[in-house]
């Protein structure tokens, strides 16, 4: 598989990058990216609801979760991510998930995770232990992107984890024009003052995302992402 392969299959192009969970110490990584958060120090959001939160990580397999119909199916990031881990996704990751956050909400004052770095929800079980998890902890919170449609059932069950949490679960649509929860692509809209913004980290307003906030801050206003 090459990078300009088009209708490439439900796979990431990396075999050699995936990881089973067995193998693995933990699979919530402390963030390393600069994009996320200053590097050389204890990831932390810096301002805002979460400020103090460790953030954490989850990588899963880029297509092999994600629905079909994903604007970015055939150049997805991933594929200029050679060296990321992919955890294999399943029963053992959920698993290891009840234990890891139990340990990590046990040590931290409070913590937020991104899901996903890649990846997708690829379940309505695996959106449902997510539940369970905020329910049960509520010094975590978590944000990222899903690339599936809000009446899909996958996305009806995050929908759900919002009504429920509010901010704590700030998982927004991709490319879902007609919710605020969204994020949207500029190669299909423009910043409208009051609605919508464009991505801080990317025009250099902010330095990552843990000074920026604006995706769990401003729910009631779209993100624009310019393309990757």
């Amino acid at each position: 598989m090459k990078k300009k392969d088009k209708n490439k299959p439900a796979v990431t192009m990396y075999h050699n990058a995936r990881r089973s969970v067995s193998d693995s110490v933990n699979v919530l990584k402390q963030s390393k990216n600069a994009k996320i958060a200053d590097k050389g120090k204890l990831p932390i959001i810096k301002k805002g609801k979460f400020k103090g939160a460790v953030i954490f990580t989850l990588t899963l397999e880029e297509r092999a979760t994600c629905p079909s119909y994903c604007r970015h199916w055939d150049d997805c990031y991933g594929n200029n991510m050679a060296f990321a881990h992919r955890f294999q996704h399943g029963a053992e990751l959920e698993n290891k998930l009840e234990q890891e956050v139990a340990e990590l909400c046990a040590t931290y004052k409070s913590i937020i995770i991104r899901l996903h770095v890649l990846g997708d929800f690829y379940s309505v079980q695996y959106v449902r232990l997510w539940h369970k998890l905020m329910t049960k902890y509520d010094n975590m919170a978590v944000w990222g992107y899903t690339g599936y449609r809000p009446d899909s059932d996958i996305g009806k069950a995050l929908l759900y984890n919002y009504q429920r949490f509010g901010m704590r679960w700030s998982v927004r649509f991709s490319d879902a024009a007609d919710i605020q929860l969204s994020a949207m692509s500029a190669e299909v809209s423009k910043p409208v003052k009051g609605q919508s913004f464009i991505c801080p980290e990317q025009t250099g307003a902010a330095s990552n995302c843990a000074n920026c906030t604006l995706c769990w801050q401003q729910p009631e206003q779209q993100v624009i992402f310019l393309t990757h």
